[in-house]
């Protein structure tokens, strides 16, 4: 697959199926081979016979589970068969999708490991960044911010981007 889209998610049958569909159809529409991966920080809700109904119109998507919250992009990671992985949570996919295609291009012709978009999302390399990823607890903005500064600190190339522009390498 040209991306892996790793998309954790706990008690959020409110935006898991439009979370899906969005990114589904953003992915087609880039015209890139992909996976989602949605995997289960202990959900208690409804999510999974949300996702239930959309394999049926996505077969791209798969369901894994992580031991708890905070360690679904880690796991998701190890079950990733993509050159790049998009870790997005589902309420950032609400957003524009659109600065995902720059990221990507970055990161595909091996220019970054790493973009951190807007504090909403990041695309990196996936082996280049298994190693960094593997045992990184954590959700949102922080999260993201912990994987640029501790991939920077290995010597990846890392960069933190605004939409619509870009902060630099870190």
């Amino acid at each position: 697959f040209d991306v892996s889209v790793i998309l954790p998610f706990a008690d959020d049958e409110d935006v898991i199926g439009t979370a899906v569909r969005r990114v589904s159809t953003h992915l087609r529409e880039y015209g890139a081979s992909f996976e989602i991966i949605a995997v289960d920080e202990d959900s208690g809700d409804n999510s999974h016979a949300v996702l239930a109904l959309l394999r049926k119109d996505v077969e791209e998507l798969r369901i894994a589970s992580a031991p708890g919250r905070g360690r679904g992009f880690a796991q998701g990671a190890q079950r990733a068969r993509g050159k790049a992985l998009w870790l997005i949570e589902p309420r950032a996919t609400l957003g524009p999708l659109a600065p995902f295609g720059r990221a990507h291009r970055r990161v595909s012709r091996g220019e970054l490991d790493a973009a951190v978009v807007g504090n909403r999302f990041a695309v990196v390399h996936r082996t280049r960044m298994l190693p960094v990823l593997d045992g990184v607890r954590g959700i949102g903005a922080g999260f993201l911010k912990r994987i640029g500064k501790r991939a920077a600190s290995r010597g990846r190339s890392v960069e933190m981007q605004v939409i619509g522009g870009s902060a630099g390498p870190t």
